[in-house]
C-alpha cells in the first residue's frame, strides 16, 4: 500500500468537482483504489483499524499505469531517472508508446550502433540509462573548462 487512506471529504479539500464520488467509485471498480480502513500495525502485521474511517487508497504507484511521464516530442525531455526511465512514454502517431532503450541512448548522447546495450536485460539497460550523465552536456562543460584554464 503507498499510503494512509484518503477520505472523499480530504480529497475534495483539494479536488473539488461534482462528480468526484462518481469518479472514485469508477477508480475503486476499475482496481486503481481500494476503499479500507487505514492500516496499523498489530503484532508485525498490519490489520484494518475500524475505529478510523474508510478512506480511498492507491492501489500501487503512479495508479498503475504504464506510463510515469509522457514526453512531448517538441519539449525538452526531462532528466532520465532510473526509478523510471522505462516507464516513459512517447507520443506515437494517435498512440503512446513505451520509450525504446535506442532512444534513450540517443537522448543521453550515446550512439546505440556503436554502443550497444542490447546484450543486457532490457530492466538493467534502463536501469544504466537512469544512472549514467549526458554525454553532449558533460562535453560541452569540460570544452567551456578547458577554454577556461587554457586562458
Amino acid at each position: 500500500m503507498d499510503g494512509m487512506p484518503l477520505t472523499a471529504e480530504q480529497i475534495r479539500t483539494f479536488y473539488d468537482v461534482a462528480d468526484l464520488q462518481e469518479m472514485l467509485d469508477d477508480l475503486v471498480h476499475k482496481g486503481y483504489l481500494t476503499f479500507e480502513h487505514p492500516k496499523a500495525l498489530v503484532d508485525g502485521q498490519r490489520k484494518p483499524d475500524e475505529s478510523k474511517p474508510k478512506g480511498y487508497n492507491i492501489v500501487a504507484g503512479k495508479l498503475s499505469f504504464e506510463f510515469s511521464k509522457i514526453l512531448d516530442p517538441d519539449a525538452l525531455v526531462p532528466t532520465l531517472v532510473a526509478m523510471d526511465v522505462s516507464k516513459l512514454g512517447v507520443v506515437d502517431g494517435d498512440g503512446i508508446r513505451r520509450l525504446t532503450i535506442k532512444e534513450g541512448q540517443r537522448l543521453c548522447g550515446y550512439d546505440p550502433d556503436t554502443y550497444d546495450l542490447s546484450i543486457i536485460k532490457e530492466s538493467e539497460a534502463f536501469d544504466l540509462l537512469g544512472n549514467t550523465v549526458c554525454v553532449p552536456v558533460i562535453a560541452a562543460i569540460s570544452e567551456k573548462i578547458a577554454a577556461v584554464l587554457n586562458g
